[in-house]
């Protein structure tokens, strides 16, 4: 591959990770809401991240899925991936309840073709995903595959802000 080519490649993934963020900022912040299974679902901003491959890019969408259980939180993750040859990498949800200064978080593996792994229909829920009754920020990243740490990529990452009922 020349490095014309390579260029061409980064300027076109730039463009895109720009251009899905005007979208993003178009789309705007959610609104505070409530996770009990009559509440409304959150929407995250989306996520925007340069994946490991060659010009791999995805967007990571993501909404919270009412929990049966008050203050626990469940996280519907979809994601959209372009490139060649893409790697597998690690998408989290990270949180903090704003009320009691508790923070946690749980990760899982993506798979090379984007499809995350050990979470049914998507959906991030259990261990690590109990931030209890209050105001709660979520993030959503996406992190290397690493062991012991997963590093951030290269992302512009989606958050959302959920009360969570007693």
């Amino acid at each position: 591959m020349s490095l014309k080519s390579t260029q061409r490649q980064r300027v076109s993934v730039q463009v895109g990770v720009a251009a899905a963020a005007a979208v993003a900022a178009l789309v705007g912040f959610s609104g505070p809401a409530t996770a009990l299974p009559s509440d409304q679902v959150v929407q995250f901003n989306p996520t925007l991240a340069r994946v490991p491959g060659n010009g791999c890019a995805a967007i990571i969408n993501a909404e919270t899925v009412p929990q049966p259980q008050a203050g626990q939180l469940g996280v519907r993750v979809k994601i959209v991936q372009t490139g060649e040859n893409c790697e597998g990498y690690r998408v989290s949800v990270r949180w903090k309840n704003l009320d009691t200064g508790v923070a946690n978080g749980q990760s899982h593996k993506v798979d090379s073709n984007g499809v995350i792994e050990h979470a049914p229909d998507g959906v991030i829920t259990g261990m690590g995903m109990a931030p209890g009754p209050g105001r709660v920020e979520a993030t959503i990243v996406a992190t290397t595959d690493s062991y012991p740490n997963h590093r951030d990529l290269e992302q512009l990452s989606g958050m959302a802000w959920i009360t969570l009922n007693k």
